[in-house]
């Protein structure tokens, strides 16, 4: 069987704060011997823009997007192009936290590349070798999550998928339909996240929930 070739990137950023994407999409253009197309879009009408054009992959720049917005967007995009990878991409070092809940809130066909390069060329390997199905994640960022002091990097994915669907607001029933498990596993599954993220336990004052979503979205700096 033939590999299959990439052709077609579209680049996610801020239309008001271009980054690193507009500068790959330009080394595309200009670099010779390149058979790839980008198109770099902003956050608003992206999904019309992105079926028009047909792309083999997404690139969301993080440096030029806030945590929030990126992950909004991504998961539309998951929801439209559910067999499309989509590669995160930020200049800046990231906790390992935030990799493997960004990568784990896509459940699958989803990577990050940190610390691009600013040559088109290998940026474009790095971008082929995703397409191509490559590992998730560099092993050596989950080595540093395992050698981290605090809890950062320390939840599995699929912690990481209850906590995110439990912050946004969904029952434990909603939870495991969502994940495919009983509503039992789904409250075994927060009350350990919660124990690795150092949740406080209830009080009068306070639900252990809640107090657990919060600190899930601010250790995921999403607020």
């Amino acid at each position: 069987m033939d590999k299959k070739m990439l052709k077609k990137i579209l680049i996610l950023e801020n239309q008001f704060r271009a980054g690193m994407g507009s500068f790959i999409a330009k080394g595309f253009e200009t670099a010779p011997g390149f058979e790839v197309s980008a198109m770099v879009v902003a956050t608003d009408n992206y999904l019309e823009k992105a079926t028009k054009f047909e792309a083999d992959l997404i690139l969301i720049d993080m440096d030029s997007l806030r945590r929030t917005d990126a992950l909004v967007s991504a998961l539309e995009l998951r929801k439209t192009f559910p067999t499309i990878p989509v590669v995160f991409m930020s200049e800046r070092e990231n906790p390992v936290l935030t990799k493997e809940g960004l990568v784990a809130a896509l459940f699958n066909n989803c990577y990050w590349l940190n610390k691009p390069t600013r040559s088109p060329q290998l940026v474009l390997a790095e971008l082929e070798a995703a397409y191509q199905g490559k590992a998730q994640l560099d092993s050596s960022l989950l080595e540093e999550a395992l050698t981290e002091a605090n809890y950062q990097g320390l939840l599995s994915p699929q912690q990481h998928r209850v906590m995110r669907l439990m912050a946004a607001g969904m029952s434990n029933a909603a939870i495991g339909k969502a994940c495919g498990i009983s509503a039992k596993a789904v409250e075994r599954t927060i009350a350990a996240a919660s124990s690795l993220l150092d949740v406080e336990p209830a009080s009068e004052l306070t639900n252990r929930r809640v107090t657990a979503a919060m600190k899930y979205l601010r250790a995921m700096s999403f607020i």
